[in-house]
């Protein structure tokens, strides 16, 4: 998905010639990072509590429980969700997607009520249709009112490159742009 063109200065604005885009519907949650909480305060690594293990097998009788017990399984991942919903202001998880966005491996073009400015740090949750898979990434807003495909009412739309990003994170994304690549190809025979 990658080309091999040099890698461009860091905020650059220029990740359309590095990744494939396409255009695709989202749950779009963005947000200041000095509007999340503690932005600002020192934090203590031994403060930190881990809220959720990536693989839960990993935790002794996970596997046990889950089995044994479904129910107390079931609520187990309900508390999660909620979790995760409160991380984020208290927002349900978008059953539909919420924004048109210009998505790539490298960044998201959007349109939001809220203003931003070129070189404003955000803290961004996608959510991908139809998977339901949450993406939590932090980025760098490169331009304002450049992107007329993702354009809603009057809202300014901006270009924004993801600048921390998990690897697997980044691979879902590439995986969703192939997936609407390949759709598109075959509307179009």
């Amino acid at each position: 998905m990658q080309d091999t063109q040099d890698d461009a200065p860091f905020g650059a604005g220029n990740d359309r010639r590095r990744f494939v885009r396409v255009q695709d519907a989202l749950g779009l949650h963005v947000q200041r990072l000095v509007e999340l909480p503690a932005a600002g305060q020192p934090f203590s690594v031994s403060e930190r509590t881990q809220v959720r293990k990536r693989d839960k097998y990993a935790i002794p009788g996970y596997a046990e429980v889950r089995r044994d017990f479904p129910q107390v399984a079931q609520y187990i991942t309900d508390l999660e969700e909620r979790i995760r919903e409160l991380l984020l202001d208290g927002e349900p998880v978008p059953a539909k997607p919420t924004h048109k966005v210009s998505l790539s491996a490298g960044g998201v073009c959007f349109s939001a009520q809220q203003l931003y400015v070129p070189g404003e740090v955000v803290s961004m949750t996608l959510t991908l249709f139809p998977s339901g898979r949450r993406i939590g990434t932090d980025a760098i807003i490169v331009a304002a009112n450049e992107a007329d495909e993702v354009m809603h009412k009057d809202h300014p739309t901006y270009h924004s490159e993801f600048i921390r990003i998990s690897d697997a994170d980044r691979a879902a994304i590439v995986e969703q742009v192939t997936r609407l690549l390949s759709k598109r190809a075959l509307l179009e025979d």
